[in-house]
């Protein structure tokens, strides 16, 4: 049934690839590019401050602009979407993290590759194995019609008791965050996006690692031969991959991190936090925060170091993007005392811009929570906590919903749209448990 499925998406796209494209010559004269994209952390996402981002969203945008065209994203559902939308010509070109296979190249033209990764079986607490053999017997659930398919089918030729279940209308992002919450089941990613999520979610773990290496690129219909020379001509420029190189590293260059952990968060307490209480206490006094609640903010935004930096480009011990280190007066992020007392002044402006009906005890943690998501993708999870018969006043509840931002029934109804929902849980969660140890800790001192 596997194959017969395969074969079916291949005749559905080659019915579909017809004459009806833009050349580059129309595009020019239309002055815009139409892009087709998913909504993820890697493709297309609108910000914690509303502005879109995402490695494909960026590199794009910059071929777009060296050719004097705008841009005009058209966000779908799934790859499957995608490619079926593509081989339509309903789009110039599909830019949606898509890897290289033998069943696309019989429809589409690709770019030169841009990104190379590695496909892995993803586990919560498990151990890695080497053998695909000790894969028999996990329970891995995969996005339907996507190149995870293509790597289990080339597996199963030598492992036919291997078993997997494809989901419709799902991503990895969505699969990865249901695994973390059940460990019975197991999923398939990209590496590196495994790794983007790994930074909320450390007990995700990379238990096989599929030996073909994928090779990542940009689509297009193959008779759309102009577009595709333009394309090659932009990817051999020495410029353009330094900017590719920028963005890797913009994206996919994590800050060190480490799991949850009891024993290196005391031994921090005592090696890196003295050095900068004294400012945490001076922000608490300006503010009014506890100032072991701006400390355990720290800890989880850079593990207290200050040179700390994000796949968004946010800096610093307290993590402070661009525009909030503008707006808080911080001239230099990676400056400790500058970081600590804006990503206070911050908190304190989140705390006031919150609505006045959402219960006393909890406004910190949707202070946090806007922190970490931002205010707006805040605001979608009030209102979805309305539509969800939840209690949009009590953080428990909100935090209820919050996941559901990134699942697109829910995400394609709200104003701004799709947001990594999870991570904001997890990130209040994780800042409750340092901010406890950390009273623990000033109370014994007081003794």
């Amino acid at each position: 049934m596997k194959f017969l499925a395969s074969t079916f998406l291949i005749i559905l796209y080659s019915c579909g690839s017809s004459d009806s494209y833009r050349n580059w010559q129309e595009i020019k004269e239309s002055k815009t590019l139409n892009i087709l994209t998913v909504n993820s952390s890697t493709t297309y996402f609108q910000g914690k401050e509303g502005d879109i981002q995402g490695f494909e969203f960026d590199l794009i945008s910059r071929f777009a602009d060296e050719h004097g065209l705008k841009t005009n994203f058209i966000i779908k559902d799934s790859i499957q979407d995608v490619l079926t939308s593509l081989s339509r010509g309903e789009a110039d070109i599909a830019a949606s993290g898509l890897s290289i296979t033998d069943k696309r190249l019989h429809t589409f033209s690709f770019t030169p590759s841009y990104f190379e990764s590695y496909q892995v079986v993803t586990c919560k607490n498990k151990k890695r194995v080497k053998e695909p053999l000790n894969l028999l017997g996990l329970k891995i659930i995969i996005p339907k019609d996507t190149s995870f398919t293509e790597n289990l089918e080339l597996l199963q030729k030598s492992l036919p008791a291997l078993e997997w279940r494809e989901v419709e209308d799902s991503t990895s992002e969505v699969l990865l965050q249901e695994v973390w919450a059940n460990e019975k089941i197991c999923t398939i990613a990209d590496e590196h996006i495994l790794n983007l999520h790994r930074r909320y979610m450390p007990e995700l773990k990379s238990v096989y690692r599929f030996k073909r290496k994928e090779f990542i690129s940009w689509a297009l219909i193959r008779k759309n031969k102009v577009l595709l020379k333009k394309l090659n001509q932009w990817f051999s420029q020495d410029d353009t991959q330094e900017k590719i190189e920028d963005l890797k590293r913009q994206y996919f260059d994590f800050i060190d991190f480490d799991p949850f952990n009891l024993k290196t968060f005391i031994m921090r307490i005592k090696k890196r936090l003295p050095k900068y209480k004294e400012t945490f206490v001076k922000a608490s006094k300006e503010t009014n925060i506890p100032w072991e609640l701006l400390a355990a903010v720290g800890y989880q935004e850079s593990y207290w170091n200050p040179n700390a930096k994000s796949p968004t480009g946010v800096r610093g011990l307290m993590m402070l993007t661009r525009r909030t280190a503008k707006e808080m007066g911080v001239k230099d992020r990676t400056d400790p005392t500058q970081s600590i007392m804006g990503g206070a002044r911050y908190l304190k402006k989140l705390l006031k811009r919150l609505p006045d009906y959402l219960d006393e005890s909890d406004r910190i943690w949707f202070a946090l929570a806007s922190y970490n998501v931002g205010y707006y993708h805040l605001r979608d999870a009030l209102a979805l906590a309305i539509w969800q018969n939840k209690n949009p006043t009590k953080w428990y509840d909100v935090s209820q919903v919050l996941p559901l931002l990134s699942h697109k029934k829910h995400y394609k109804r709200l104003p701004y749209g799709h947001a990594r929902g999870l991570e904001p849980v997890i990130y209040v969660k994780r800042i409750k448990d340092f901010y406890d140890i950390l009273l623990k800790q000033s109370l014994e001192n007081k003794k």
